[in-house]
């Protein structure tokens, strides 16, 4: 499974709309960030191809400027269900 964390850069006025959007995409979570137009988003996938073709498809949104990955994360089934402590 891969998971990665992103900045969805937006017009602050086209932010809500697009936030909104991304929230009803499966595979995506919205954390914050929408007042300011930069959309704070984890997606999670289970190939890295799936991943990039959902990043390609962030950046295809009218509104969006660009998307910037922060940081990506790959593992096993098994290590996502260990407890961190």
């Amino acid at each position: 499974m891969n998971i990665c964390s992103v900045i969805v850069n937006a017009k602050p006025d086209n932010a809500p709309k697009i936030s909104a959007l991304l929230a009803e995409m499966d595979g995506i979570d919205v954390f914050g960030g929408v007042e300011e137009g930069k959309i704070i988003a984890t997606l999670e996938d289970g190939g890295e191809k799936a991943l990039a073709d959902k990043m390609a498809a962030l950046n295809n949104i009218k509104g969006v400027i660009d998307v910037a990955m922060i940081y990506h994360q790959e593992a096993n089934d098994t290590a996502m269900e260990e407890e961190i402590v």
